[in-house]
Order: C-alpha cells, then structure tokens, then sequence
C-alpha cells in the first residue's frame, strides 16, 4: 500500500470512529430526556394543566428563535459544506411559523397568563436559544448537532408522550398540536440529518464541536423541561 493510501484508509477511519462516537453522544442525549421532571410527572400522572402551559410558554421562545439560528448557521456555514448549508435554510424556513403552534395550543387551552411574546424567556430557554447562537457563530456545522438531538428526542418521544399528554390532560390533538405535530415530522427530519451527517467529510476539530453541541444541547433542552410550575 503507498502512503497516499495509506493515509487515505487512516482518515476514513478516523471519520468513521468520529461519526460512531458522535452518534453515541446523540443517543446518551435523547435516551436522557425522560428523566427530566415534567415527563416524570406525566408518567406518575400528577401532570396538571398549569404544567402544560409553562412548557408551552417555555418553549416559545427556544420555537421562535430557533429558524433564524438555523439561518444564521446557514449563512456562516462554510461551502466546503454545501449541503449542510443548504440543508440549515431550509430547515430554518420549514421551522419559522412552528411558534404559532405553541400560541393556539396555549388559546384552545383556555391559558389566560402573560402573552409570551411579552415574556422575556425563562433562563432555560435562554440557554438553550445563547447556544444555537453560540454555535452558528463558532461552528456553524455543529448547528445540526443540536438538530439531531432535539429532532431524535421528538423522534422518539413525541408520540409515546403525546398521547400520554391527551390522556392525562383530556385533550384533544387540536390542543396539543406543537407535541403531535413534532412527532410526526422528528421521524422525517432524523433520518435526514444521519444521512446527511454522515456524508460530511469533516474536520477533526469539527467533529469535536458536534460532540460538544450535541451533549450541551441534550442538557440545555432537558433542561427546559425541568422548569417546575410547583417550585
């Protein structure tokens, strides 16, 4: 084998091993959400209507923010990495009226609170939002880090806990269009992004922001799941 092969073979092994290991952290990710104390209640069915409406108007902010991070990420993303660029600004376009799912769901529930438009976001929510920021600035690429985790958790979940939300709260899907919509959609939108992040050919000090964006969003976004409407 020449040197140029050799090197060759040596960097798609590297890759491959990056892309096994990214995909691990992805799942530690998503395997963790359920731990988190909304779902926690949902389970002991404990969940109260007061609970459904502060996710809701947790996760506003993080909704309405999110296309245009995805934008961001899309105009600084580099175009050695053409179709993760093309990619994030479809992805922020598809993404940009979702907010208005969590405002009809709040109307058809009868919440009668703060608009959350006039609510600054709750610190979780801000720190999830500081991140995706964060990262279209730094390593725009690893924006879809946070995809594949947020995505895989609605992927997995959204279903299985979507209807456990009608159930518990009598809803009707109208009423939970954000959580049902998502479940559907997620299913899509994962298998995508793993065709899509695996046809990167990435650097390894890339591939190391998407570990990180990956493992600090499991924990930022489960985080806004654990703002307590008893605390």
């Amino acid at each position: 084998m020449n040197s140029l092969a050799a090197k060759s073979t040596c960097e798609e092994s590297a890759a491959q091993s990056a892309l096994a290991q990214f995909e691990r952290t992805v799942n530690k990710a998503v395997e963790a959400f359920p731990s988190s104390s909304l779902l926690q209640r949902l389970q002991l069915g404990t969940l109260q209507m007061s609970d459904y409406h502060l996710i809701l108007t947790t996760l506003f902010h993080q909704t309405y923010s999110s296309p245009y991070t995805f934008a961001r990420a899309a105009v600084n993303c580099s175009w050695h990495h053409e179709a993760a660029k093309e990619f994030l600004l479809r992805h922020a376009d598809e993404e940009r009226t979702h907010w208005r799912w969590i405002l009809n769901d709040l109307d058809a529930t009868g919440y009668r609170g703060t608009p959350p438009r006039s609510l600054p976001p709750h610190h979780s929510a801000q720190a999830f939002i500081g991140l995706n920021y964060f990262l279209a600035e730094e390593c725009p690429v690893s924006r879809l880090a946070v995809a594949c985790v947020v995505e895989g958790i609605g992927a997995k979940y959204g279903s299985v806990y979507g209807g456990k939300l009608l159930a518990a709260l009598n809803l009707d899907k109208s009423q939970a269009s954000f959580f049902i919509n998502h479940g559907q959609t997620d299913i899509q939108h994962t298998a995508e992004l793993r065709s899509l992040v695996e046809s990167l050919s990435l650097s390894a000090n890339e591939w190391q922001w998407m570990h990180h964006a990956a493992e600090v969003a499991g924990r930022f976004y489960r985080g806004m799941y654990e703002h307590d409407s008893h605390a």
